[in-house]
């Protein structure tokens, strides 16, 4: 054994026997030196509305993985489940207020409707005031009308639950913003928005960091090693590479490793579900009222303090 060899072998050996006779201490200081990888776009400008952060489908997954965690998770599983709330109202909605589809081109990411357009839609007739009418009129015949938007307070995106119509709906809105003009729609608006209450509640209580799969089972592994309560849920599947580090707040050595994890981390590292949830709020415009869509989440990469 060469000394290099032998010299690692007696640092891992001293790593071992401070873990375990010191073990909130070592995961304290180990946390603060783990390297976390950048997580890359959460919640990504696309003209599909299935490659966006989906809240609901999030709380859905971190649900159903607690659903045979035992009693000690009971309450945060049942929790996720009060978070988003759901309301329909009736509304007219502005045609170049919608940033997505359900049903479009998948064979590549673009980063709006009018971007889709321009690339695949160019060929066909859609600079005349005629066309636009057209197009509006053939994406949303009044025979069908109401039509199927959702509306999400939590990031002010909007999207169409649509069976077709998307190149039409694209044309209309390239149309719309190199001719300075807009036009109506007759909605049904499924409106997506936050259980306050519930979210202190969740913000108060848990810890739930959204973290690379791989570091937050490092971390995992050390809070236990600690005989410290703590759990995986996980992600949406969009995002399978992605976790949720799960602590309850009511333990002073889990917060210490916690704060010291979370300290000069930025949230393109990790980021609580809670203020990822809470950091934006666009409350649907009142009737009447354009609707102006949000910045995209994962612009912030700002640095959390201490106490966040």
């Amino acid at each position: 054994m060469t000394t290099e060899t032998r010299g690692i072998d007696i640092e891992a050996w001293f790593n071992r026997l401070l873990q375990r006779l010191f073990p909130v201490w070592y995961a304290t200081q180990a946390v603060r030196e783990l390297p976390l990888e950048p997580m890359g776009p959460l919640n990504p400008s696309s003209h599909l509305r299935h490659h966006w952060l989906s809240i609901q489908q999030t709380l859905i997954a971190a649900q159903s993985s607690l659903a045979d965690a035992g009693q000690d998770w009971e309450s945060l599983h049942q929790l996720l489940g009060k978070l988003l709330l759901e309301q329909e109202v009736k509304r007219s909605w502005l045609v170049t207020a919608i940033q997505g589809v359900d049903v479009g081109d998948d064979s590549e990411i673009w980063p709006s409707l009018p971007s889709y357009a321009e690339s695949c839609c160019y060929d066909r007739d859609w600079e005349s005031n005629a066309d636009f009418e057209r197009l509006v009129a053939t994406a949303f015949p009044e025979s069908d009308a109401p039509h199927r938007l959702v509306y999400r307070e939590w990031d002010g995106r909007c999207y169409w639950l649509n069976n077709g119509g998307a190149d039409e709906l694209a044309l209309a809105q390239l149309h719309a913003s190199q001719k300075q003009r807009d036009g109506h729609i007759s909605a049904l608006m499924t409106v997506e928005h936050v259980n306050q209450p519930a979210l202190e509640k969740l913000r108060q209580q848990f810890w739930m960091l959204l973290m690379t799969r791989q570091r937050a089972y490092q971390v995992l592994d050390m809070l236990l090693q600690a005989d410290l309560p703590a759990i995986i849920a996980e992600f949406e599947s969009r995002r399978s590479d992605l976790v949720l580090l799960t602590a309850k707040k009511n333990n002073k050595s889990i917060n210490k490793i916690i704060l010291s994890l979370m300290n000069n981390r930025s949230t393109s590292q990790l980021i609580d579900l809670g203020r990822l949830i809470s950091r934006q709020h666009f409350p649907l415009p009142a009737p009447g009222k354009s609707a102006k869509a949000a910045d995209n989440i994962e612009e912030a990469s700002d640095v959390p303090s201490a106490s966040e």
